[in-house]
């Protein structure tokens, strides 16, 4: 009689596990180490063949937010590697308060009348390449730094300590992503690197308004003020002091991203704390499919 009572609650325990592994259900999945949780939520991300986002971004300097920084923008991922961006107008919307919202709040109260943008990206060979935009607008758009699928594609690309937030709502849990000191300043170094690329003056068939070439003394006189502004912005990130650090909020039973925020502050030993900059981005993914 006891081995068949044995047997039987046995039996329910193998059933019970085995339910468990296929639903996730049982804090199975709440046990794993949170760098494994962030592995699979970007799986869960791969998995899908399309999903919407809707994002803000913004500047502020010792706690105050530089109007003209703030942007509202919208889109969505195709394909797993395709990508399209544009401008919207701001939400005046409350949005709900969750980890490392803080400074996004603060911005949004901000609405100023922000220039309007287009972009499509497409990754081909491993990076992201611009497909469309008005060649006007080739250098001083925005959006390709706001793609949400590159952003999510740095926190598996560069080293970085995760932990599980407490508190999060039932069928959620938020993520904390720290980049290392080093990891940090590479990020920030490749994002200016590249932007200062785009901005190098040719080294002939520079052009003026009125379609002539430049003299030579004119371009070489350009490429030098290039060369000399390059290595001033280099000197000053070697002595910055940067964080970056973000939080994804993921729908537990799907695993996949419902919202990250990033936050990347800088600023320089010695220096007041009203002129320490923080650049932070919001963006929210739906209608995954």
């Amino acid at each position: 009689m006891k081995k068949s009572v044995f047997l039987r609650k046995a039996a329910g325990a193998v059933v019970l596990i085995v339910c468990c592994l296929y639903t996730g259900g049982c804090g199975v999945t709440g046990n794993k180490p949170a760098d494994e949780d962030l592995s699979l939520v970007l799986a869960g991300m791969d998995g899908s063949d399309h999903v919407s986002f809707e994002g803000a971004a913004g500047l502020l300097i010792g706690g105050r937010t530089v109007a003209e920084s703030a942007l509202y923008y919208g889109g969505k991922i195709e394909d797993h590697n395709k990508v399209s961006l544009h401008t919207l107008l701001p939400d005046s919307q409350e949005q709900p308060k969750t980890a490392g919202t803080a400074d996004i709040q603060h911005f949004e109260q901000s609405h100023p009348a922000a220039p309007s943008y287009y972009t499509r990206l497409e990754k081909k060979d491993g990076a992201w390449a611009m497909l469309s935009s008005a060649p006007e607008e080739m250098e001083s758009n925005p959006l390709p730094a706001l793609n949400p699928l590159g952003q999510l594609e740095e926190l598996e690309a560069r080293k970085n300590q995760v932990t599980e937030e407490s508190g999060a709502a039932r069928g959620t849990k938020t993520l904390r992503i720290e980049l290392t000191p080093a990891e940090a300043r590479a990020q920030l170094t490749d994002e200016l690197e590249s932007r200062m690329q785009a901005i190098r003056p040719a080294d002939a068939g520079l052009k003026t308004q009125e379609g002539e070439s430049q003299p030579p003394e004119v371009t070489k006189a350009l490429n030098g003020l290039w060369e000399q502004k390059n290595t001033e912005l280099l000197q000053k990130l070697e002595q910055a002091d940067i964080r970056s650090v973000y939080y994804l909020k993921v729908d537990t039973r799907y695993n996949r991203p419902k919202r990250l925020t990033w936050t990347r502050t800088v600023s320089y030993p010695g220096a007041q704390e009203a002129d320490e900059e923080t650049y932070v981005t919001k963006v929210d993914f739906y209608g995954y499919r």
